[in-house]
């Protein structure tokens, strides 16, 4: 499968900003925690910071960056694997997304 359905491609586009704020919102929460734990060690708080919102931009890039059918399933494979897309969620496209995506997943075993 080179690209998904127009359906699925519907599906994808009416998640999507909720999908993002949700991950945006999961990386504020992890940022304040840093930032609340930082006293007496503000360098590495900083350091720890950085790395964080390094690690967490080249996601969200790999997640929405340049999204389009024709490598959808590699974003809602991304999603999968980042913990973004639910499993509820992934129901709302088709089976044959849903097991591109379950087989994507499995490459990507961590």
């Amino acid at each position: 499968m080179s690209s998904v359905s127009e359906n699925d491609w519907k599906v994808l586009s009416g998640l999507k900003a909720n999908l993002l704020n949700s991950v945006c919102e999961t990386i504020f929460q992890r940022i304040e925690q840093v930032s609340s734990n930082r006293k007496g060690r503000e360098y590495e708080s900083y350091l720890e910071l950085w790395k964080l919102i390094s690690k967490e931009d080249d996601a969200i890039a790999e997640m929405f960056n340049d999204l389009k059918r024709s490598n959808a399933l590699f974003k809602i494979a991304a999603l999968k694997h980042y913990g973004v897309l639910t499993d509820e969620q992934l129901t709302l496209f088709s089976p044959e997304t849903q097991d591109e995506v379950a087989r994507l997943c499995e490459y990507r075993r961590e």
